[in-house]
């Protein structure tokens, strides 16, 4: 992904984009070497400071930009030039332009604009402190957040009366302080919002490290806690005697910890397996474009099965996978049980996924399949959410093709902000010629331009991920040199 460009802009009153850049070059160039211990410290407070400024300075960008766009697309509707789902479009997709120009996920700019228009209109007292550097974009963004609930002038009210703690407590003193603040002035408004709240219940995994991932459920305090009540309960009754002596003796050949056998129960419940059955897996074999020996490549003879890829999840060695592997095709009697293979073609240099076979009991939706694989995330730069929707990159009502090369894998957010006028995304490269895999044609490249001017260019990520070695000759090249050196 390389960085994204600005189309000119212009009245920039003061040299305003003059100052900034000039000063994020002199940042850039500074040197701390020599410094004494004293000086460091004080370069961290200041720039801990300046970190502050800039903050509201980009809130107040924010909030400007973000009010200029619904207020032109609220002129727009009361004229009748579109309609009313139009002009929510055309809101939606300048935070969308947010999340482009901080770099972040769509998400997290519709929190940032959030932020900055309470700051700009309700937080007058925090958005000085930020100003003066005296607290971070964190601590006024929890002000923000715990006060969100309240009317106008019950914030500003809220806001006032935090003044003398905002430099003074921690960040969770000061999420239970505003808190206070909150109850005191409209505990109806709590209330609503607690309720409100349960309706966002969800259940979500992201990982973690040392292959591992956190299976997260979103719910009512009470009906959570129970839950969890449930699962101690029944891990600590695997202790009590059942006077059937097989049973006891599993059980205290049972050497597992109480979080440890409380995780697999949890997990064997809600995936449906039963107890000790191992969960059906499918396989993406990464192959060569050239048959080599799969015992042998770069990496001090390591093949290719070296390397192992959980699509969403990360990197796991192979070793782990082996083992799973394994206990999968060792189960006996598990009829829900399972192990698909589906060969993942890359390349000649193992960057690129370029084809894939089919071989699960389902047929259909194998060029999604190969999509998915292909972009593993959404393709939006900064943007780590699920695919949820593969789009045409050219709309299909104009002509694109449903191709790989033409298909994009997306949020559903990004499928539906890139479609709002000015929006336009461009094939640079597709990975394959006309006639059919081409192992050097490089990623699949896209570029994003929004209507301000931006562009954003976005590469499909190599096939087994980022932070390994991606090899710029051809694995049967680097198989014959290995020949020669050992001739």
């Amino acid at each position: 992904m390389t960085q994204p460009t600005t189309a000119s802009t212009t009245d920039d009153e003061g040299g305003v984009l003059a100052g900034l850049r000039a000063t994020l070059a002199e940042l850039s160039g500074t040197d701390v070497t020599g410094l004494g211990e004293a000086d460091l410290l004080e370069v961290v407070a200041v720039l801990e400071e300046a970190k502050g400024a800039a903050s509201a300075v980009q809130a107040r960008a924010t909030a400007a930009f973000v009010a200029d766009r619904d207020e032109r697309a609220g002129q727009q509707r009361a004229s009748g030039e579109i309609t009313r789902r139009e002009a929510a479009v055309l809101r939606r997709a300048s935070r969308t332009e947010v999340a482009l120009a901080r770099r972040c996920s769509p998400g997290q700019a519709d929190r940032h604009v959030g932020v900055a228009r309470a700051l700009v209109t309700d937080l007058p007292h925090t958005m000085a402190a930020l100003t003066s550097g005296r607290i971070s974009e964190w601590r006024a963004t929890i002000v923000a957040r715990e006060t969100s609930c309240l009317s106008p002038a019950n914030r500003r009210e809220a806001d006032r009366r935090l003044t003398k703690c905002l430099t003074t407590l921690g960040d969770r003193g000061l999420a239970a302080a505003a808190h206070r603040a909150c109850i005191d002035l409209d505990q109806a408004a709590i209330v609503e919002r607690r309720r409100r709240a349960a309706a966002s219940r969800h259940v979500s995994a992201r990982p973690a490290p040392d292959g591992m991932a956190r299976l997260s459920i979103l719910g009512p305090v009470v009906q959570v806690v129970g839950a969890l009540a449930a699962l101690k309960s029944a891990e600590a009754a695997r202790r009590t005697a059942t006077g059937d002596p097989v049973m006891d003796a599993e059980r205290a050949a049972d050497e597992r910890g109480a979080g440890a056998w409380q995780a697999d129960t949890a997990l064997e419940l809600l995936s449906g397996r039963a107890s000790g059955q191992p969960q059906p897996v499918e396989i993406g074999m990464v192959m060569d474009a050239a048959v080599v020996d799969p015992t042998r490549g770069p990496g001090g003879g390591r093949g290719v099965g070296e390397r192992v890829e959980v699509t969403g999840f990360g990197a796991v060695p192979a070793a782990q996978a082996r083992e799973h592997l394994l206990t999968v095709c060792a189960a006996e009697g598990d009829d829900g049980a399972g192990t698909w293979l589906r060969r993942l073609w890359t390349g000649a240099d193992g960057r690129d996924l370029v084809a894939m076979t089919s071989r699960q009991r389902v047929h259909t939706g194998g060029l999604r399949r190969l999509i998915e694989l292909r972009d593993q995330t959404c393709r939006i730069p900064w943007c780590d959410a699920p695919i949820t929707q593969i789009d045409h990159a050219l709309p299909a009502a104009r002509g694109g093709p449903t191709s790989a090369g033409n298909g994009l894998g997306v949020c559903q957010r990004h499928n539906l902000d890139k479609e709002a006028p000015g929006f336009t995304v461009r094939i640079e490269s597709t990975g394959l010629d006309a006639d059919g895999p081409d192992p050097g044609g490089g990623p699949h490249a896209i570029t994003l331009s929004t209507p301000t001017g931006r562009t954003v260019h976005s590469h499909a990520p190599p096939i087994l991920g980022h932070g390994r070695d991606v090899h710029t000759t051809s694995r049967v090249e680097i198989l014959l040199e290995e020949w020669l050196r050992a001739a």
